[in-house]
């Protein structure tokens, strides 16, 4: 069993886009088209405390309601289309689920994984003791985290 922290497996500087909740919609796609290293939207408060994540699935449908009108397989799809197609800035694409998507540096990895793996996010914040987003979490910081561990044994 692997033993790590969130600490120990950050390596890179943040790569994430930070907006303010009230950034316009096309201001954050065309951001995130421009710089393909970014892994994650964070839509923040003016204290830096999150207010959600925008996900790949948000991008994927705000791009899909873009391109012609997707056919929802249930209630929550028809809900998360509305969402996006009635959404004008940042706040509006974040779903409420992904308003605790916060590890802080402290916490076990599994904490991370965990989150990450119900949210389906390759990019979680990391924020400090009041909640401030400082950094974030890589998927692939944390399996090259695990890697270099499984190594040293």
């Amino acid at each position: 069993m692997i033993s790590l922290r969130v600490k120990d497996a950050l390596i890179t500087p943040m790569l994430a886009l930070i907006v303010d909740g009230k950034t316009p919609i096309e201001d954050i796609i065309k951001s995130f088209a421009e710089k393909p290293e970014i892994h994650g939207i964070f839509v923040v408060d003016e204290k830096m405390k999150l207010k959600g994540v925008i996900t790949r699935y948000d991008l994927l449908l705000w791009a899909k309601v873009m391109t012609g009108v997707p056919r929802a397989k249930d209630i929550d799809d028809l809900m998360n289309t509305a969402r996006v197609t009635l959404s004008k800035t940042a706040e509006g694409l974040v779903r409420p689920e992904t308003r605790d998507a916060t590890v802080t540096l402290d916490d076990d990895i599994n904490v991370a994984l965990d989150k990450m793996l119900r949210l389906d996010l390759l990019d979680i914040p990391v924020v400090d003791k009041k909640g401030k987003v400082i950094d974030d979490l890589r998927l692939s910081e944390i399996l090259k985290a695990i890697i270099e561990k499984t190594r040293k044994k």
